[in-house]
């Protein structure tokens, strides 16, 4: 029998059976600590033993992606790990979901939104706060961002709009070179063959969305941080600076020296230094 389409099948043509799916969550009983995280590893190994390579989920509660487990390690990482996938960092945004006041809309951007699990668990935690959300999605790479809309209209997902730009520090063009081993790490270039994209300052993409405000803004776009920052620092009213920002920072030697330094001399706090990323919090007062 022939295998369904991964591009053109509908959400559930690669939904596990009843064995292996109560397999699957079996790791989510158990206690959120080392014990879990390695049960987690059998788990994805034993599933993806047969070959396994797409799997459609319920990723979080009452959200739904197609995952792809063998090019990308973030779909990988949550197809039997959702509730430790990140979980320091998304505990991080749940709290600041919880703690929105007002009938206004809590307001995220997902820079370097990949297959769109940083958004969906934001439009998770919104519902289940029931808080309104407003969800930007930055993703420039054409396969991840079919990936994104795929998983957003599976999920029938509101209140999101997917800006097909890449982040920089002015407009222009620039060319994606995407890893063959993981789709996760997509690197913006000025010269290149790969693939043309727009290239936007982050402020003209939140103006063109009408967003004045910014509650958190999680941005991971492979090294091109810095410059993205600093003109956006130079350029943006300091109410459209975001409240919180989530930044990657395992590749820095030390964080004064990174974007994350670059965040900290324009008045952001560590809140929380994660193994991998830094949760950095606008402070009160003039910079």
């Amino acid at each position: 029998m022939d295998r369904p389409d991964p591009i053109s099948a509908p959400f559930g043509a690669f939904a596990l059976s009843a064995f292996p799916e109560r397999l699957r969550r079996l790791p989510m009983s158990l206690p959120l600590n080392g014990l879990r995280r390695a049960a987690e590893t059998v788990v994805r190994r034993v599933l993806m033993a047969g070959g396994r390579e797409i799997a459609d989920i319920e990723v979080f509660p009452g959200q739904f992606a197609r995952l792809h487990l063998r090019d990308n390690r973030c779909e990988k990482r949550v197809f039997a790990g959702s509730r430790t996938w990140d979980d320091a960092e998304r505990a991080e945004i749940r709290q600041r979901i919880a703690a929105h006041a007002g009938d206004t809309p809590f307001v995220f951007v997902d820079a370097g939104a990949n297959a769109g699990l940083y958004t969906l668990s934001v439009l998770a935690d919104a519902q289940t706060l029931g808080k309104p959300v407003t969800v930007i999605a930055v993703e420039p790479d054409p396969e991840n961002r079919r990936r994104l809309e795929f998983n957003l209209t599976a999920s029938t997902a509101k209140d999101v709009t997917v800006a097909p730009v890449a982040l920089g520090a002015e407009a222009g063009e620039a060319h994606l070179s995407v890893s063959g081993r993981n789709r996760g790490e997509v690197h913006v270039e000025q010269d290149g063959d790969g693939v043309t994209v727009p290239l936007r300052p982050l402020r003209q993409v939140l103006a063109e969305n009408g967003i004045d405000r910014v509650d958190v803004m999680k941005i991971d776009i492979e090294g091109y941080e810095a410059p993205v920052l600093d003109a956006f620092f130079a350029e943006a009213p300091r109410n459209l600076w975001p409240g919180m920002i989530l930044i990657e920072t395992r590749h820095d030697a030390a964080i004064e020296d990174s974007a994350a330094g670059l965040c900290l001399k324009h008045g952001y706090g560590v809140a929380q230094q994660m193994r991998q990323n830094a949760v950095l919090v606008l402070q009160n007062g003039e910079v």
